[in-house]
């Protein structure tokens, strides 16, 4: 059976999440502690800092555009609403496809986006050390619920990684096809969609407002990994100026293809989504 996937390249999406409010990917708790947070973040059990999982971002992403393409359906064999399943639509073909169906897996083909694990950056863990103390790294917030009838208040604490935190995302988006160059503009949708949502834990609280900033694609063709070939630049950008929190930079410094500039406060995958068409190559 010829399956009509041609691997082509591969475009590496990288930059900064920055947490506009204070951001719980949650962790697990070993055990009962008299006095413990009630809801830990993750963290590297080697450095003990937090980190984001690349499977929460991908997830997170996945949601949100299965809702804005309309893909939210009840599985008619496992009854309940899991990720789209159809194999076909853009959802399953980016984020892939776990199905028992050999020919729906066949026409989604290999999952396109790869989703890494995103790390605090060197300048964040400097200021967590200046604002928070040494290896202390996150805020405790807390929290109350109320009785209805009596208002009667149980206090929980939440472990959060405090707003104006910086991490380190990395996107590897591969290419099978003609169409693949086109999807990466739904990829960038959905960080702009995640930018008007929530990242992890107790959203709906003010908790895990993110903005991505520093946003570079790089292409690279097929014989990039055969042969040697350079890479190419889609598109690259920095924050201008650079400031330290909570003091905020003025523009998204386009830097390549065409020096320029937009608004801080705008969205900057939205922005290239919007020129993808353009830009991809």
């Amino acid at each position: 059976m010829n399956h009509g996937f041609d691997f082509q390249g591969k475009y590496a999406v990288s930059g900064l999440l920055l947490a506009e409010t204070g951001l719980r990917v949650g962790g697990m708790t070993e055990g009962i502690e008299i006095g413990g947070v009630d809801n830990p973040v993750i963290r590297d059990p080697m450095s003990g800092r937090p980190y984001i999982p690349g499977s929460s971002l991908k997830g997170k992403l996945r949601h949100l555009l299965e809702w804005s393409l309309g893909k939210v359906e009840q599985h008619p064999k496992h009854k309940a609403y899991t990720a789209h399943f159809c194999g076909e639509c853009d959802a399953c073909v980016i984020f892939g496809v776990s199905s028992d169906e050999t020919d729906v897996r066949v026409k989604a083909g290999p999952s396109r986006l790869t989703v890494r694990d995103a790390f605090p950056t060197p300048e964040t863990v400097r200021l967590w050390d200046t604002w928070l103390g040494e290896r202390v790294y996150t805020e405790l917030k807390n929290e109350n619920y109320l009785d209805r009838v009596t208002s009667a208040a149980s206090p929980r604490t939440m472990e959060r990684v405090p707003a104006g935190s910086r991490f380190a995302f990395g996107f590897i988006f591969d290419i099978y096809e003609e169409a693949d160059r086109d999807r990466l503009a739904q990829v960038l949708r959905a960080m702009y969609l995640l930018e008007n949502s929530a990242l992890g834990g107790s959203g709906s609280r003010g908790h895990g407002q993110v903005k991505f900033t520093d946003l570079n694609v790089v292409e690279r063709p097929k014989s990039h990994y055969l042969a040697g070939a350079s890479e190419a630049i889609r598109f690259a950008s920095r924050s201008d100026p650079e400031q330290e929190y909570p003091k905020r930079p003025l523009h998204h410094q386009i830097v390549a293809p065409k020096p320029g500039e937009i608004d801080f406060e705008k969205s900057l995958p939205q922005y290239l989504a919007e020129q993808w068409a353009t830009l991809r190559g």
